[in-house]
């Protein structure tokens, strides 16, 4: 979807029957290998795709659930979907299905959000709907955060940054996932999720359909605060949480990919705030709105909250233990210094500010 988003809404748009067809044998010889647990978790987030991509076919299923005809050849599929959702709920008496179907609830979400929002009749949508509510409660709950395992901790935040992407994308106004994310006493694992979901919001490449970042821009203060604290733990190495076990130092190479090479040892607990603070010094040179919008504030707080960011950054261009840090941030500083940006600095009186923070 990713690479083909365009070819994967027309086959939602014009189903192909072949394609169908195929999918429905490879979903019915993979249920017949799923014959406990542990090959159920291994093959529900395939069939989910398989299901996916044959819309005729879920239709008819998930349409059974109001009194629709279903063909009998679709009940396996049809108790599929009903497995999901019972693994999905409160209280599931699997602890490998509900693993299993939080990740192929994750991969329905995201599909969903490939599909034009216009095509309201597709069924997906109806189907996210049924297991949206409980996958946030499962996968968004700071008093017991999700986890399949120290082995599978990256597996593990890439799940969750998928999860909050397509719970922006699909209703951006009533984001649970946002407010939890958002909370300074949330464990920073979830700061960090929020951090590289707005990053990832930011600079992939937008369908017509996608809500843009600057729906989030009333969260400014939120973001500044996280800021300020972050790096406040990291030049002074206060640390208070549960460390996020990522690697000592991100190159500028892994910008793509800045979960591939985290630790699975818990015992670098300042380098995981390091790592979280270097999250968002990237995020602010991606789009420094993010943390300049000051509606309702007074000219004069303001220019104070944009002189604690501004600061905050030079400080980090000094540190001579972080090179990756110090080069972030000035690229950081530079864009925070286009012309456009600087008026965001203090509307009421841009120019006075710019000389003041000077």
């Amino acid at each position: 979807m990713d690479t083909y988003p365009h070819e994967f809404t027309e086959i939602q748009k014009c189903p192909n029957a072949d394609l169908s067809k195929c999918c429905e044998q490879l979903f019915d010889i993979l249920d017949s290998f799923a014959e406990n647990n542990k090959r159920r978790a291994a093959v529900w987030p395939l069939q989910i795709m398989l299901l996916v991509i044959s819309p005729k076919v879920l239709e008819e299923i998930v349409n059974a659930d109001s009194g629709a005809p279903c063909s009998p050849r679709h009940s396996r599929k049809k108790t599929f979907l009903d497995s999901l959702k019972k693994a999905l709920a409160p209280h599931s008496s699997s602890r490998q299905l509900t693993e299993a179907a939080a990740v192929t609830a994750v991969k329905l979400c995201k599909v969903s959000t490939y599909i034009h929002f216009l095509d309201s009749g597709n069924v997906v949508f109806a189907l996210v709907q049924s297991v949206l509510n409980d996958l946030k409660v499962l996968l968004f709950n700071p008093g017991k955060p999700f986890s399949r395992g120290q082995a599978y901790m990256n597996q593990d935040i890439d799940l969750m940054i998928d999860c909050f992407v397509s719970c922006f994308r699909i209703n951006p106004h009533n984001n649970e996932a946002l407010k939890v994310c958002l909370n300074p006493h949330s464990p920073p694992t979830f700061h960090y999720v929020l951090v590289a979901s707005l990053y990832r919001i930011i600079t992939q490449q937008l369908l017509s359909w996608w809500p843009h970042i600057d729906l989030m821009y009333n969260k400014s203060a939120e973001l500044r605060a996280m800021f300020i604290d972050t790096l406040t733990k990291v030049t002074q190495g206060c640390i208070s949480h549960t460390p996020l076990r990522m690697i000592q130092s991100l190159t500028l190479k892994e910008k793509v990919n800045p979960l591939k090479n985290f630790k699975e040892k818990a015992s670098e607990e300042g380098p995981s705030y390091k790592n979280l603070l270097l999250s968002m010094v990237r995020l602010i040179h991606a789009n420094p709105l993010l943390m300049l919008n000051n509606q309702g504030k007074a000219g004069h707080e303001i220019q104070s909250s944009t002189l604690e960011l501004i600061n905050g950054l030079v400080s980090l261009v000094h540190q001579p233990n972080m090179a990756d840090m110090a080069q972030e941030a000035m690229d950081a500083l530079l864009v925070l210094h286009q012309p456009e940006k600087i008026e965001m600095w203090n509307p009421e009186a841009p120019i006075n500010t710019f000389w003041d923070v000077r």
